[in-house]
């Protein structure tokens, strides 16, 4: 096979060229949404800062205190600025990541094992990696390696997005469980709160802020859909409340104060950043490494070449999918790039490397779809109320107006909606939403004709890194805030990180009871459940998930060995590629690892009990698949004729040749070809 001829610099110019003319827009549409910013900004910045203590609290241990909290929010702050200004892809977040203080662990027991590097010529060895590994970003970004980005498919990213969750989750459960052991550490406490009663009293108590925090979070931020309160204020609850219950917890904390030794609960532990004086001029410390180990810093600087390489790009790419209708370009090469000069800057100030961040990046596009509907929401349903008088097409087209003027895609789905009520044709309801049934209310169900949309900015970016800044100064009061609370924020951006990861929901499926196995089809669900055969969804399903448990195991590792965990995330995309293909048909891949999120609306008990019957081979042969008529009614999200519904359903014989072809030899995956005939 003949490679493509790497064109120098040409990806960077491109992603420059193509940001350049939108990089205007990017500031004035932060800045029309006024005070609402403030919602995603806050909602990101505590996602970045509380991770960046934690994140502390694990380099203090691992780094006997090389490297505290305060460089990690250094490192966040600075690099998050740099990128919402100058970089390319906005929606971006950067900040340290969980594989870079795992990293750091196997880097700092290497280095304190040789008397020739110790303690002292740590970070000095530490910035000679980062040095390197940003000569070999910048010669990755310069070859264009970022065009082999598309071959990131779901089947990587969503494994390695579970794996962030996973190590989150791993964190808060072993912080909390630290909390009924004795204190370590050079800050630890000493005395009666390390006896067996208060050590007890601690567990317990940091258990229950760990979990409260955890519950409340998950319930607030479905708010929206509560059938209490008024309407503001379930937004505000939605939009603020996480934030708000981080502190109400920690105060909470304080209520076993009374009686109880110092040190009861445990607070993070945090220096005052004006006491963090030797990092800052590690650079000139550089020259005493050792001319072996300078050399040798090129293994360590590969693997996290590999890690940015990889987990920079996925993170961009989770944060950019089709599912989300973004308007504005890419910048792949630009980013990486940019990364290079960020871990440059980071390696010589002593201070660890940043990068794309999961699961903060898809949750920062997350909150900006949610801000941008509920501005499109609004003034939509304020033009139908104020002219609720006329004619319901006049309303509408009027509707169409506003939605022009915000230039929304909604125009062309109120459009759409006309004409369906009006018996007019509409082959494809535009955008991947499907036909409104009937006359639908013009203010209650304005949700059935909203696209969705991404406010595509870079204020709420700027503005949360800032925050993060702001942060540096009151580490006197960040130090009241219990460690427990922290673990159960981890806990929550962990599970708030799933939903919409497919990988997450196949696991689900695979635990369903096959008798209800109907309901995920009675309502809203990924197109593969009615596409693809129950046992092809599953083996596909265990495939990923040996390589979750694979990554996670060498990741944790405490060896030498763990240190390669990037090496075998990034076999991934070749396994993908170039193995995948001979177990599974093109078609079953297409349907579970496709780019763009293909929603299928909800069908009758009815219809869901005979194709749930059918695909699980639960039916007898008297019981009728859907017909391809009945499916092309509740075709997937990116609409489908009836000739593309007999190939999605591999109606023809070829399809289901090749479904036989692929699998048919495999026991433990042998399809019913009935599905497929």
């Amino acid at each position: 096979m003949r490679l493509p001829k790497l064109s120098v610099n040409s990806g960077i110019l491109d992603d420059l060229r193509g940001r350049a003319v939108w990089y205007r827009d990017d500031w004035q549409q932060g800045l029309n949404c006024s005070y609402r910013i403030l919602a995603p900004s806050t909602y990101i910045l505590f996602t970045s800062a509380i991770p960046a203590i934690a994140f502390g609290e694990q380099f203090v241990r691992y780094t006997d205190g090389s490297i505290s909290a305060v460089h990690v929010l250094t490192a966040t702050a600075m690099c998050g600025i740099i990128q919402a200004i100058v970089g390319g892809q906005p929606l971006l977040i950067v900040g340290v990541a969980e594989p870079i203080v795992l990293l750091y662990k196997f880097m700092y027991s290497f280095a304190s094992a040789r008397p020739a590097l110790g303690q002292n010529l740590f970070l000095p060895w530490c910035a000679w990696t980062c040095v390197w590994t940003a000569c070999m970003l910048w010669l990755t970004a310069a070859s264009g390696a970022c065009r082999y980005i598309y071959k990131f498919t779901r089947f990587s990213g969503e494994l390695f997005g579970m794996l962030i969750a996973t190590l989150f989750l791993q964190q808060a459960v072993q912080g909390v469980k630290e909390g009924f052991q004795v204190d370590s550490g050079t800050d630890a406490v000493t005395g009666a709160a390390n006896d067996f009663n208060w050590r007890l009293v601690n567990g317990l108590w940091g258990f229950i802020l760990a979990v409260g925090l955890l519950w409340t979070s998950l319930t607030v931020r479905r708010a929206r859909s509560w059938l209490y309160f008024k309407g503001w204020a379930r937004s505000f609850l939605a939009d603020y409340g996480v934030p708000l219950l981080v502190v109400i917890w920690s105060a909470v904390g304080y209520c076993v104060n009374s009686g109880t030794p110092s040190g009861i609960p445990r607070r993070t532990r945090i220096p005052n950043t004006w006491d963090e004086k030797t990092n800052w001029t590690v650079a000139r410390d550089m020259g005493q490494v050792p001319g072996v180990y300078i050399a040798g810093a090129l293994v360590p600087a590969l693997v996290i070449t590999i890690l940015f390489y990889f987990d920079h790009s996925v993170s961009s790419q989770l944060a950019q999918t089709a599912d989300f209708n973004l308007r504005k370009p890419s910048a792949y090469n630009w980013d990486l790039l940019l990364v290079g000069f960020m871990t440059f800057a980071c390696g010589i100030i002593g201070i660890p490397p940043v990068n794309g961040v999961l699961p903060q990046a898809p949750m920062h596009t997350r909150a900006l779809a949610t801000l941008r509907s509920q501005t499109i929401k609004t003034r939509l349903q304020k033009t139908a109320l104020q002219h609720q008088d006329q004619p319901r097409a006049d309303v509408m087209l009027l509707m169409v107006e506003q939605a022009m003027k915000m230039d929304s895609r909604a125009a062309d789905t109120i459009k759409a909606a006309l004409s369906h009520e009006l018996g007019q044709s509409t082959n494809d309801f535009p955008h991947g939403l499907t036909k409104p049934p009937g006359v639908f209310d013009l203010v209650r169900d304005i949700d059935a004709v909203l696209p969705m949309e991404v406010q595509e900015q870079r204020v709420s970016g700027l503005l949360q890194s800032l925050l993060v800044a702001v942060c540096l100064p009151l580490t006197p009061l960040i130090k009241f805030c219990p460690v427990a609370v922290l673990w159960g924020y981890f806990a929550y951006m962990a599970l708030d990180s799933l939903p919409g990861n497919q990988f997450w929901q196949r696991i689900l499926l695979l635990g369903t009871d096959k008798s209800l196995y109907y309901k995920f089809l009675s309502e809203g669900h990924v197109a593969f459940l009615e596409t693809v055969p129950f046992k092809a969804i599953a083996f596909f399903t265990v495939l990923q998930f040996i390589g979750l448990a694979a990554v996670y195991v060498v990741s944790s590792w405490t060896g030498i060995v763990g240190v390669i965990f990037p090496v075998m995330i990034m076999a991934l995309v070749p396994i993908r590629q170039y193995i995948m293909p001979y177990i599974f048909s093109r078609h079953t891949l297409h349907e579970l690892d496709a780019a763009e999120y293909e929603e299928a609306p909800a069908i009758t008990d009815e219809a869901a009990a005979r194709e749930a019957a059918d695909n699980l081979e639960l039916g007898s042969s008297s019981t009728p698949p859907l017909t391809d008529e009945e499916f092309a009614q509740h075709a997937p999200k990116h609409h489908l004729g009836l000739e593309s519904v007999k190939l999605r359903r591999g109606n023809s014989g070829e399809q289901a040749g090749s479904l036989e072809s692929h699998l048919r030899g495999t026991p433990s995956v042998e399809l019913s070809l009935a599905h497929q005939q």
